[in-house]
């Protein structure tokens, strides 16, 4: 019994796998491709290319949408540390410091299928030289979560970071407004923002 069900699950991943590399458009420096296909099952499916820069991480979809592509994330710091410790009036004694300066979602008014840009800009101190920090970015429909668009880690050193991530609206959601949520996360600290897009 085990074998068989092990065996059908890996089928119909496969399946669905098959089905998003035939029917999902490709965006993307990296060529990265995710798409989930909710079924009964719920299994969700992603793929994340092998980028030598800061990568691609394509996120599943729920709840039977197809159609999320998503670029990669790019980041540039915005203010060095000197410049960044300046402005919080920041002592090393204070140890690490993250704090969410912006968050939002351009354009804020889009139809299923298009490209909308999300970006976070977050101030960094106290790291000794670079950490590791996690970004997340979550499309909710009020409470519920519709889509995971991407959750990848870097090493970030201290400064002032924008970090922005281009994807499409899958082209099969309810129109309605939608929450972009963005995280930035180090093993010490959580931070969060969010933004509305309406989607006609």
């Amino acid at each position: 019994m085990r074998r068989t069900i092990t065996y059908t699950l890996g089928a119909v991943i496969s399946g669905l796998a098959a089905v998003c590399m035939v029917g999902c458009q490709t965006y993307g420096e990296a060529g990265g491709l995710g798409a989930a296909l909710g079924a009964g099952t719920g299994a969700i499916i992603g793929h994340q290319s092998g980028h030598a820069g800061e990568g691609a991480l394509i996120g599943g979809v729920l709840g039977g949408l197809t159609g999320l592509v998503a670029h990669d994330i790019k980041a540039q710091k915005q203010r060095d540390r000197a410049q960044t410790a300046a402005q919080y009036k920041y002592q090393s004694t204070q140890g690490e410091m993250l704090t969410l300066e912006n968050a939002q979602v351009l354009p804020s008014s889009v139809r299923p299928g298009n490209l909308v840009e999300a970006s976070m800009q977050y101030a960094l101190l106290g790291t000794g030289g670079g950490t590791k920090v996690t970004e997340t970015r979550t499309l909710k429909r009020g409470d519920e979560v519709i889509a995971e668009v991407s959750s990848k880690t870097f090493t970030r050193d201290d400064g002032t970071w924008v970090s922005t991530q281009q994807f499409k609206i899958p082209e099969n959601v309810v129109p309605d407004m939608y929450t972009v949520v963005q995280v930035v996360q180090t093993a010490q600290s959580r931070i969060s923002g969010s933004a509305q897009v309406m989607v006609e």
